[in-house]
């Protein structure tokens, strides 16, 4: 298993009898002791008469066991002991997880593993926790982010799973004359999990052997039924879903154009990361960028590149941009100058030191990463044992293996105005649609002959051009690190009129890396109202201004940041 040379812990992977898979990480300065487990199992399974029946199953899982009956004993056991805990259903895994003080991790572990092992599906409880799904449900009913999700889920291939209401209400939920949810809910857990779907991750200041010891007795007891995992058999969208403009009616204020180009699953290339070479150049900030052209033309504000869904059978790779009032009325020429600079990428983009530029890149991020606290390692890595060969679950993330010019062009294959489904999110238009559950306006019309044929126009704008090599970018993965001097407070180097400057010696993290502060105390910035105002508006036009300049530095890992303060 590849481990960053920063990262002190240690690892051990191992299979367990059940064909559980688990991952053990050793901690000596482990702040709380945590687990996770996620299940291949997601609101793809739910049966069709029945949406959201695997989110309600997560939430009755917490509510007692053979062992543990007591509803609500697990999360006050959790909480009395300084730790917390969650679990949340996606499309195609449920991850269950919770953090503890150490001395009562081996307690919280044979608690959670009996959610696996013999959960009652307390029927007392069924109710509440059917009220609770639904009061999930309405909560959301004005949040933008899941009113556009339910439209994006209204127009794709109707037969694919991804268009099912995944949350579930007290409709949905509900008994039914000859059949009780209960029952249903039962015989999903039976017919849908097992030990060899699943993956764990447990992190504490023990030793590996000792982990391991825990692992066994807490999972090993979980049954395999040898279940296939769910992989769906239709296209996430077909033809009569592509070409097709979206128009959706937002609560907020915004102005949002998505290029969404539907492809089949990526998985099997990570190693490579074909889409993250693309989503490098497509979404480049600098001179010669897209981005760079359509804000000069005041069409947008932003752009961002290499986004979207993604799933066994299926994976969306987006281009996104934030609109200005002009954009509005500009979108065939934004999307124009988005295809041209695809073009532009497939033409003279493809070559093996752009590839080894974004390696280097994610190198220097793998290799000096900071920990994450050990709640987010474990709800991290465990979805990474369920994509990542074993020895990748570390590495996985970073790694970029060998430049594959064939496979990317395959990748750039799917990105064409035929593949293309483009998505409008802003207030004032015209819908003739309602979006069920969430009451979303949209609209949904086919490109024009017009449209095709302005984008799929062989010419390059002049002002569009690849990025230079860029000299930030370090390809010393190991430099020699200045030997700390015994000083453990700044010392001051230098004193002018008006001038000081300070300087530390880091002792403690030994990276590739230095902080410049530089403090400019003017009495005169906030010597009134007016000035205070100025100067905040100078420093976003700095900022506006030097981002293009400044973007190769920040690719290559480097970052600035200016702000006014209150002080002056």
């Amino acid at each position: 298993m590849q481990i960053s040379p920063n990262d002190q812990r240690g690892y051990r992977h191992l299979t367990l009898d059940n064909g559980l898979r688990v991952l053990l990480i050793e901690d000596a300065q482990a702040p709380r002791s945590a687990a996770a487990l996620t299940v291949n199992v997601g609101h793809f399974c739910d049966p069709s008469d029945r949406e959201g029946l695997a989110h309600f199953l997560e939430h009755m899982l917490f509510l007692g066991t053979d062992k543990y009956p007591v509803v609500g004993e697990f999360q006050s056991f959790i909480s009395r002991h300084g730790g917390s805990n969650n679990a949340w259903t996606g499309t195609e895994n449920t991850t269950f997880f919770f953090d503890i003080q150490h001395p009562h991790f081996e307690e919280a572990l044979d608690r959670f593993s009996q959610f696996f092992t013999a959960p009652l599906f307390n029927a007392d409880a069924v109710d509440k926790e059917r009220n609770a799904v639904d009061s999930e449900y309405k909560l959301k009913l004005q949040d933008d982010v899941r009113r556009i999700y339910q439209v994006q889920k209204e127009t794709i291939n109707p037969n694919h799973p991804f268009s099912k209401f995944s949350v579930g209400s007290a409709d949905t939920l509900e008994d039914r004359e000859g059949s009780s949810v209960r029952d249903e809910l039962v015989a999903f857990y039976k017919h849908h999990y097992s030990a060899n779907l699943m993956t764990a991750a447990v992190i504490g200041p023990f030793t590996l052997d000792d982990l391991e010891s825990l692992a066994n007795d807490a999972f090993g007891s979980i049954p395999n039924h040898n279940l296939p995992p769910f992989i769906p058999e239709v296209a996430f969208t077909e033809k009569a879903q592509l070409q097709q403009f979206i128009a959706i009616e937002p609560l907020k204020d915004v102005r949002k154009l998505t290029l969404a180009f539907a492809m089949p699953s990526t998985d099997e290339f990570y190693k490579i990361k074909p889409l993250s070479y693309i989503a490098h150049l497509l979404g480049y900030e600098g001179a010669g960028s897209v981005m760079s052209l359509l804000k000069n033309k005041g069409y947008i504000n932003n752009l961002s590149a290499g986004g979207g869904i993604s799933g066994s059978n299926f994976r969306e790779f987006t281009v996104s941009v934030g609109l200005t009032e002009v954009g509005l009325s500009k979108i065939d020429s934004i999307v124009m100058y988005i295809f041209q600079a695809i073009k532009l990428i497939r033409d003279t983009g493809l070559a093996e030191w752009r590839y080894a530029e974004k390696r280097a890149v994610q190198e220097m991020a793998f290799r000096y990463q900071e920990p994450l606290r050990p709640l987010d390692t474990v709800s991290h890595l465990v979805l990474n044992l369920q994509h990542y060969d074993a020895d990748d679950v570390l590495y996985g993330d970073y790694m970029m293996q060998a430049f594959d010019e064939s496979l990317i062009r395959k990748m750039l294959g799917y990105l064409t105005p035929d593949n293309l489904r483009l998505t409008l999110i802003a207030k004032g238009g015209k819908y003739d649609r309602i979006a069920k559950w969430y009451d979303t306006p949209y609209s949904v019309k086919p490109f024009t002959e017009k449209q095709l044929d302005k984008w799929r126009s062989p010419l390059i704008s002049s002002a569009l051009s690849l990025p230079d090599q860029n000299p930030f970018i370090s390809y010393e993965l190991d430099p020699a690190l200045l030997e700390a001097p015994d000083k453990e407070k700044p010392q001051l180097i230098q004193e002018l009129p008006g001038f000081r400057l300070w300087h530390l010696q880091d002792t403690v993290y030994r990276v590739p890396k230095g902080v410049i502060y530089v403090a400019i105390d003017s009495p005169h910035a906030v010597s009134s109202v007016e000035n205070i105002v100025k100067t905040r508006v100078s420093v976003e036009m700095l900022l506006e201004a030097i981002n293009e300049t400044a973007y190769p530095a920040e690719v290559a890992g480097l970052s600035y940041n200016l702000y006014a303060h209150q002080g002056g």
